[in-house]
């Protein structure tokens, strides 16, 4: 299910909006949006720390999302999931390949605060934080959004 979850997060931020600004390798600092929603991000941690400190009964999903930077120049931002916070810390398990860094989906790997770029909790069915996959949605038109909404397991709420 987490896979599943991951490629349904991936294909509904990136492959379903036809917005330019949110395909993997056109995603630039200049975009004033994207900027805003990894500040809200990183502004609201210490909320996702708190939050898999606890435990909840209902908690399907708890994933950061890292900007890695492969040796050819480009990005790839990627959803880390099944994470865990201890001493200043995050691990977690990767939810892609990116053959070029030799990191397979599924291998555990440590982040730093300073690498996260978004996190996201799903709890009783309802997406917390997800700054990115909110704008996503924001920026789909009325059929994307409609279609893509439907493929999620949780619901997005204001």
């Amino acid at each position: 299910m987490k896979r599943a979850l991951i490629l349904v997060m991936c294909l509904c931020t990136f492959a379903c909006s036809q917005s330019p600004a949110l395909t993997p390798t056109t995603l630039l600092d200049s975009d004033v949006e994207m900027e805003a929603a990894f500040q809200k991000a990183r502004d609201t941690l210490d909320v996702f720390i708190q939050k898999i400190g606890a435990p909840h009964p209902d908690r399907t999903f708890a994933a950061v999302k890292v900007r890695f930077s492969p040796p050819d120049g480009s990005t790839q931002d990627i959803w880390v999931d099944e994470v865990t916070y201890a001493d200043g810390s995050f691990q977690g398990l990767m939810g892609d390949d990116i053959p070029s860094l030799r990191l397979e989906a599924g291998e555990e790997i440590t982040v730093q605060k300073e690498d996260i770029l978004d996190w996201m909790i799903v709890e009783d069915g309802k997406l917390i934080g997800g700054y990115t996959i909110r704008l996503a949605v924001k920026r789909m038109s009325p059929e994307e959004k409609e279609r893509c909404l439907e493929t999620l397991d949780y619901s997005i709420e204001d």
